[in-house]
């Protein structure tokens, strides 16, 4: 008998035994209530209503892509997590240092991004190590610089939904395409053409990831190159037609990214 038991139990399917994948359910939540469409933050609101956002942080403290890889079985899967890590450790210091005028105040001597520590997996990590560290080299994918949101009015704007391995590809390009649609990030005036600083800061990431076989006019700049195919249709022929863009970059605002209140936000229309 036990013998027969014994077979039947290494018999049984492997999937019985698998890992369940990790689950953004609660930070899901969270930005639906309070998030606006143009991606500024309810933080007041957040801060008194905090449960889920600190059981989420917990979660991510418990399980990372490296303390148990089994959990996140692709590498969209592994990306959609520390996207995630970084945007609820970004609401998580703000609000632990709410009211604040601007995301640099939410740690001593300017030091958020460098010095302040999370938890992810059980390492202590800072946002500039998930950033550049993790993200940015072990993906390699540039649309990530309009998914990671910093906390400030001149960063892209924060989803209202988390990012999943099944949705990841399709919200990266939304996010591209948006981010290239605002004249906050993208604006012609006549042959100038005036761009966020991320592009100019992290410039390399899209000239090393741009494709070769994309057909764009030589004289442009690379990176300029990389946003035509999301630029409002008159705008990319307007750059194209020109024979000389000046390019300049917006300074960066560090303003926080905080919604006069107005109300709960409007589920995204892809809500079920």
């Amino acid at each position: 008998m036990i013998y027969i038991f014994v077979f039947l139990f290494f018999a049984l399917p492997t999937t019985l035994f698998a890992a369940s994948p990790f689950k953004h359910n609660f930070l899901d939540q969270i930005l639906q209530k309070h998030v606006y469409d143009d991606g500024l933050v309810r933080y007041g609101a957040l801060a008194q209503d905090r449960s889920l956002l600190d059981a989420y942080i917990d979660s991510l403290a418990n399980y990372s892509p490296t303390s148990h890889p089994d959990r996140f079985p692709e590498t969209d899967d592994s990306l959609a997590y520390w996207i995630n890590a970084y945007n609820a450790f970004v609401l998580r210091g703000v609000i632990d240092a709410y009211p604040i005028a601007s995301v640099k105040d939410a740690f001593l001597f300017s030091g958020f991004f460098n010095r302040q520590k999370f938890i992810a997996g059980g390492l202590e990590l800072t946002l500039d190590y998930i950033e550049n560290r993790i993200i940015r080299p072990k993906f390699r994918d540039p649309r990530i610089h309009f998914a990671v949101n910093c906390g400030a009015r001149s960063c892209p704007q924060l989803e209202k939904r988390a990012y999943t391995g099944n949705n990841l590809d399709s919200m990266l390009e939304r996010s591209l395409e948006r981010f290239a649609r605002d004249p906050q990030h993208v604006q012609l005036q006549g042959r100038r053409l005036t761009l966020s600083k991320i592009l100019d800061w992290y410039g390399k990431d899209f000239i090393d990831w741009f494709p070769s076989d994309r057909a764009n006019p030589e004289d442009k700049p690379p990176i300029v190159n990389y946003l035509l195919p999301y630029l409002p249709p008159a705008t990319a022929s307007q750059i194209v037609q020109s024979e000389d863009i000046e390019l300049d970059y917006f300074d960066y605002d560090w303003t926080l990214n905080e919604a006069i209140e107005k109300g709960p936000p409007q589920p995204p229309e892809d809500s079920p």
